[in-house]
């Protein structure tokens, strides 16, 4: 591995716990079930690592997963290894890391993380480097590679093209996710805001007619993108209007991985998880009531889930 290695924790599946807890900031969400008199089943496998603090963002390789945390620590495992501590920049210390955004694996591995105090993080050639591009919060980054790379949260809208740090617009309300694919970027944030970069860095705000507050935003190109937020709200923009399917859950959505067009997987509080397979949204048997705040995998079929408590989770099709 490339990365500098500290420490190892177990990755033996969590039993069915009745201890989950969910730290929820929102009154109106509660763990949505239906009693179809079946009884469902459960995809998911229940990993711990050694961290009270949440995770807050997950990235799979498909030879590794790449995990960091409210309180200062990034991991990388799989479903088969131990979760080994990385070693991440000195800058970071004690900060929350908020968000990580990664691609490739083995020698081509590039990650990218959005933290707390204005600090971005790249990792790429073996080598970290470091940035603090505000006073406030970084909460969301996404690229195309660690030299094309948006970053969102209280210090506005900001890219980064290989040399320098431009803060892009400046919303006015916080913004909490961000999307960027080859030519463009989508950013969601509060009070509805919804944001679009065309390729020559101009921002413009999309309106869907919603006014509740988005965390997160994915897709699988300029025509397909899904936005998710509070009391269960997964919109979808089809590259003329904004859809809003019914999910069948009144609980916040927090993260949202698109794995190919009409296959995506969406994570919220009270450990919601749901799958959009084309035609309507089906809630998963997550078996926890942990917030869940992160969502990434190498395919709809094979996911990763990460929130509260240190909390980790395998969705994985037999």
């Amino acid at each position: 591995m490339m990365l500098s290695l500290l420490a190892c924790f177990p990755t033996t599946p969590v039993p069915a716990d009745t201890a989950d807890t969910a730290a929820d900031d929102t009154a109106n969400d509660t763990a949505d079930t239906e009693d179809t008199g079946e009884e469902e089943e459960i995809l998911f496998t229940k990993y711990k690592v050694d961290d009270p603090s949440s995770v807050q963002g997950v990235y799979s390789s498909g030879s590794g997963v790449y995990l960091v945390s409210h309180g200062a620590e990034a991991w990388v495992g799989s479903a088969s290894e131990d979760w080994d501590s990385i070693a991440i920049p000195a800058e970071l210390a004690g900060l929350g890391l908020n968000d990580l955004w990664g691609a490739g694996k083995d020698d081509a591995l590039e990650l990218a993380i959005a933290a707390d105090d204005g600090w971005v993080a790249t990792y790429a050639a073996a080598a970290w480097t470091v940035w603090n591009i505000g006073s406030r919060d970084n909460l969301g980054i996404s690229g195309n590679s660690t030299t094309d790379l948006v970053v969102v949260g209280d210090n506005g809208l900001a890219h980064f093209d290989g040399s320098a740090w431009t803060v892009e617009a400046t919303p006015g309300v916080t913004m909490n996710d961000v999307w960027a694919y080859s030519t463009g970027a989508y950013a969601v944030g509060d009070e509805g805001a919804v944001y679009r970069r065309d390729a020559d860095g101009n921002w413009s705000i999309s309106d869907t007619g919603r006014d509740g507050n988005f965390h997160a935003v994915s897709g699988s190109g300029a025509s397909d993108v899904w936005v998710g937020g509070d009391q269960g709200a997964i919109l979808h923009w089809d590259g003329g209007d904004w859809e809003t399917p019914e999910t069948g859950t009144k609980n916040t959505i927090n993260a949202v991985f698109v794995a190919e067009e009409d296959n995506v997987i969406a994570v919220g509080n009270t450990g919601t998880a749901l799958k959009w397979g084309g035609k309507s949204w089906k809630l998963l048997t997550t078996d926890t009531n942990q917030n869940l705040y992160a969502v990434h995998g190498v395919s709809g079929a094979n996911a990763w889930a990460a929130g509260d408590g240190g909390l980790v989770m395998q969705y994985k099709e037999e």
